[in-house]
């Protein structure tokens, strides 16, 4: 084998190890997050003795992501169109979501658990915006007039701008259309789906446990993501990458 090809696959190897550890510690990150954040019907035995603090402390969204739930969302990875949500003024999403991961909350105006979680999305903008990560209402509801929507968002007092699909210009993806909502998802600057989060519920304890894995877990991919961004930033084949 020649030096140049073993130098590019020790690269490769050191990236991946690298992010893998670096995942690991996220991980860890957003454990300690969520003891140092325990629900508010949760006393110190409970938090102390339990073993898996995602589901006692956080919300368990794997049933809700299941491949049988055709509500479940877009897959990991999938690539969203920002340019075809537009606000108020018809500026596109993608105009203004700069080069970090944004979060997204799907709404439905005739939804009436988006109106009741309205106060765990004010939550998780706030929370989010100190990780520097800009939040979003959005809507792909085709009956919904842009005045009825921006009416509705504005009420939802969440501190969020709103944006509505651009239906004249086409459909969204059936992976969109046929989703729950409230759902949250976490993209890439370019759209492409990192995480998400669908439904919410009644109980105000149960969403304040959703939005702390949501949180935890949105810690976890940005610490990774920012694990691999490093490791390309020092790897010899890294200029190939940038843009």
């Amino acid at each position: 084998m020649k030096i140049g090809s073993v130098r590019k696959s020790l690269a490769a190897i050191s990236i991946v190890i690298g992010a893998t550890i670096l995942f690991g510690l996220g991980a860890f990150s957003a454990k300690a997050y969520l003891t140092r954040h325990p629900g508010p019907s949760q006393n110190a035995n409970t938090a102390k003795n339990t073993n898996n603090p995602f589901l006692t402390e956080g919300f368990d969204f794997k049933r809700l992501r299941a491949a049988d739930n055709e509500w479940r969302g877009p897959e990991i990875g999938e690539k969203i169109d920002l340019s075809r949500f537009r606000a108020k003024d018809g500026e596109p999403l993608n105009s203004t979501t700069g080069k970090r991961p944004i979060m997204i909350v799907a709404v439905n105006p005739d939804c009436g658990m988006c109106t009741v979680a309205s106060d765990e999305m004010s939550h998780l903008r706030e929370k989010l915006s100190t990780m520097d990560i800009k939040y979003f209402i959005v809507s792909v509801t085709p009956q919904t007039t842009q005045v009825d929507f921006f009416k509705y968002s504005d009420s939802l007092n969440a501190g969020a701008p709103g944006y509505l699909w651009n239906a004249g210009a086409g459909a969204p993806p059936e992976s969109l259309s046929m989703m729950t909502t409230p759902a949250h998802l976490l993209l890439n600057e370019d759209g492409t789906v990192i995480r998400v989060w669908p439904g919410s519920h009644q109980d105000r304890t149960v969403r304040q446990r959703m939005a702390r894995q949501i949180i935890a877990d949105t810690l976890v991919a940005t610490d990774t993501l920012n694990a691999i961004a490093h490791q390309n930033s020092g790897a010899p084949q890294a200029n190939l990458a940038r843009r």
